[in-house]
């Protein structure tokens, strides 16, 4: 979805969107959609920058961290962005950011690009450790069996080679 930026007025445009899960596409590292994303808000005009606010729901299929297994993550989560135009001050590559230069965000052409908000505002959404529960056991480093499901078979009783030379310590 793209906001007309000519479109939106000084005392606010709403906006909704839904996106099926085949159409918001996440990095395959993190995962994928399990269900449509709904995405709600407005768009305000302040001179040339424009405002928007609002909030997406959807929930994301990741793995676990530890044991690898399916986990599903509920995302809901507000967003608060602020675009300005594109100027050649602003896509000027050898500029440096400053740290209030963070809270924009650039648009070209007279539109805004919906998808790629959402898209980014999910990602970021996600937890940085996804586990299955909080007592996950994980996989066996040596033999790879789901210590949640099984007993390890080879008994784990292989030494790291870094702490090799602690075993042989007497006290």
């Amino acid at each position: 979805m793209r906001i007309e930026v000519d479109k939106v007025k000084a005392a606010g445009t709403p906006f909704a969107q839904t996106y099926a899960p085949d159409k918001l596409v996440l990095d395959e590292e993190i995962g994928q959609l399990t269900m449509a994303a709904e995405v709600s808000g407005f768009a305000s005009r302040s001179g040339s920058q424009i405002h928007l606010q609002g909030d997406i729901k959807t929930k994301v299929r990741s793995r676990c961290d530890r044991c690898l297994n399916p986990v599903i993550v509920p995302v809901d989560t507000d967003f608060d962005v602020i675009y300005i135009p594109a100027s050649d001050d602003v896509l000027d590559e050898n500029l440096e950011l400053q740290k209030d230069d963070l809270n924009f965000s650039v648009f070209e052409e007279g539109t805004i690009d919906l998808d790629e908000l959402v898209r980014e505002q999910v990602l970021l959404a996600m937890p940085s450790r996804l586990l299955c529960r909080e007592e996950c056991r994980g996989l066996c480093p040596t033999c790879g069996v789901d210590l949640n499901a099984d007993t390890c078979p080879c008994g784990r009783k292989e030494v790291d080679p870094r702490w090799s030379a602690l075993r042989d310590l007497r006290f």
